[in-house]
């Protein structure tokens, strides 16, 4: 992976980027990204959760992750800018507050919104009517943690029912809002798979099979499901048909340890 700093003019100052390019590009990086990125309210650049995301989307698809402010209304400017700035990006996304911006910001061109952690509900307040006005066009791909107290899953499965796009979803075990996991040393390589599974996702997609699971097995690895059909059923009898039919170590189907390494 190569990390380039990019800066786009905005307004009277500038927004920093950080392009990620795969191993491939290092010689010849692309001129423009695969996918428009950024981070959450109280988030930058650093983040690790922004980090490890970008550099396990970026094994196989560029990346551009701009940095913004905490107010939702200029982040969305922020990013009409970058959209502007970039060759047609066809593929816009972001984490917590910076999904909700991207769905904001999405135009006739977008083809994909990455919605990371988005925060469907604080308090009283539910933030779906946003996402009912995505258009039928655009495709749709929520990575959200169980125990994400801003995203119960059973209310983000009752709005995706609503949504007039198609959507699909990834379920990342024992993760709370910040992609954080217990042990802690596995926090890093679930942020490098679901960077994974969202650049695969975008590279090609089964609209039959739109659910998929990230958990830690026996061994202490991140592991992939891969995807499965929508099934309703409860996450205890989830976790049981999972655990019968242990994936085959592919490239929809893989591991990752501790250190961030794939196996």
């Amino acid at each position: 992976m190569t990390l380039q700093d990019v800066s786009i003019p905005f307004h009277l100052q500038s927004i920093s980027c950080l392009l990620s390019t795969p191993p491939l590009t290092t010689t010849n990086p692309p001129l423009s990204s695969k996918l428009i990125f950024t981070h959450g309210a109280g988030g930058t650049l650093a983040s690790p959760a922004i980090a490890n995301f970008y550099n396990g989307f970026s094994r196989q698809l560029p990346l551009l992750c701009f940095q913004g402010n905490s107010n939702l209304s200029s982040r969305t400017k922020m990013f009409s800018a970058v959209i502007s700035d970039q060759e047609a990006p066809t593929s816009l996304g972001g984490r917590s507050m910076g999904a909700r911006a991207a769905v904001m910001a999405a135009t006739e061109e977008t083809e994909h919104l990455v919605l990371v952690s988005y925060p469907l509900h604080t308090g009283k307040q539910v933030r779906d009517q946003i996402l009912y006005d995505i258009s039928p066009s655009v495709k749709v791909i929520f990575v959200s943690g169980e125990r994400d107290s801003m995203c119960n899953l059973r209310k983000l499965d009752e709005v995706r029912s609503r949504m007039k796009c198609q959507t699909w979803r990834v379920v990342v075990e024992g993760a709370d809002h910040g992609m954080d996991v217990k042990p802690k040393k596995l926090t890093e390589a679930v942020g490098i798979m679901t960077g994974e599974v969202v650049a695969e996702w975008i590279k090609g997609n089964d609209d039959s099979r739109r659910e998929g699971r990230i958990f830690c097995n026996e061994d202490g690895e991140v592991e992939w499901t891969g995807w499965k059909p929508a099934e309703k059923e409860t996450a205890a009898s989830t976790k049981v048909e999972r655990e019968s039919t242990m994936p085959e170590k592919t490239p929809s189907n893989h591991t990752i340890t501790p250190n961030g390494k794939p196996t």
